[in-house]
């Protein structure tokens, strides 16, 4: 499971890497003629350098969710029993929306996010262990509504292309549990719910304007996409209810890794 998420995440961040190259050699093939060459290059310096306001942010993240499903049981939990202890694929996405800048640090403002992961297996015959050829499945979308600081002023009075960042913030999760064809039951109990908690997140973020700052300007100018980053978080959505009463446990801690786009 391990090896098939890393194949899933490489893919997909091989997938933007092509094509953010394919832009930049579109850009640059499409200028050759117009200014590339041009000796006066103080209106090219100054749209690099500038580039146009930046109020929003939109990321796509991958990487591997355990849920805690078992945390709050003492021995093999019900999640293991039935999934293993792999870790799931995880894809999600997030748009921020940053309208004040606070000086020497950066941007901050609110941000929405949501993500899809999803376990199955063998279901198991009524008070025995073992499996039957029905499939059983948990699926969770964590959410969150979190307070974004994005600190870019060292990499805009500098020119050091890294982003450090933090997300705290309201987390939510979304899940059911599917026997066959029918949403599972334990006890006449439906398998489906929404646990609320908490969302901590801490990253960096590596733009890759300096890859080709000429053709970065451009792009920010055709589509208005300012900056365009790699990163890498450590996020823990701990969904556990918030104590109000029991509630499955459907967060996790995990990294993500992803790409980003400011404009």
């Amino acid at each position: 499971m391990i090896r098939h998420f890393s194949q899933k995440a490489v893919a997909c961040l091989a997938s933007g890497a092509v094509l953010l190259v394919a832009s930049a050699a579109g850009a640059q093939t499409s200028s050759m003629t117009s200014n590339w060459r041009q000796t006066d290059r103080s209106s090219v310096d100054r749209d690099e350098r500038y580039g146009s306001p930046q109020s929003f942010a939109f990321e796509l993240r991958f990487g591997p969710y355990s849920p805690e499903v078992d945390e709050e049981f003492s021995g093999t939990g019900p999640y293991k029993a039935t999934f293993g202890d792999s870790q799931q694929f995880y894809f999600g996405m997030e748009f921020d929306w940053l309208p004040l800048r606070i000086p020497y640090v950066g941007l901050i403002g609110p941000g929405v996010g949501w993500g899809y992961t999803s376990g199955s297996a063998g279901a198991f015959e009524a008070d025995t262990a073992i499996r039957t050829e029905e499939v059983t499945s948990l699926t969770i979308m964590p959410m969150h509504l979190s307070a974004v600081v994005r600190a870019d002023e060292l990499m805009r009075r500098t020119g050091i292309p890294i982003v450090p960042y933090a997300k705290v913030g309201l987390g939510m999760g979304l899940w059911y549990s599917v026997s066959g064809p029918r949403t599972a039951k334990v006890d006449g109990v439906r398998g489906e719910g929404i646990t609320w908690g908490t969302h901590l997140a801490l990253g960096g973020m590596l733009t890759l304007n300096w890859l080709d700052r000429r053709a970065a300007s451009q792009l920010d100018e055709a589509t208005g996409i300012n900056h365009t980053y790699l990163f890498g978080e450590w996020t823990y959505a701990n969904l556990d209810g918030l104590g109000s009463r029991p509630q499955m446990h459907v967060g996790a801690s995990t990294w993500v890794a992803g790409l980003a786009f400011d404009m």
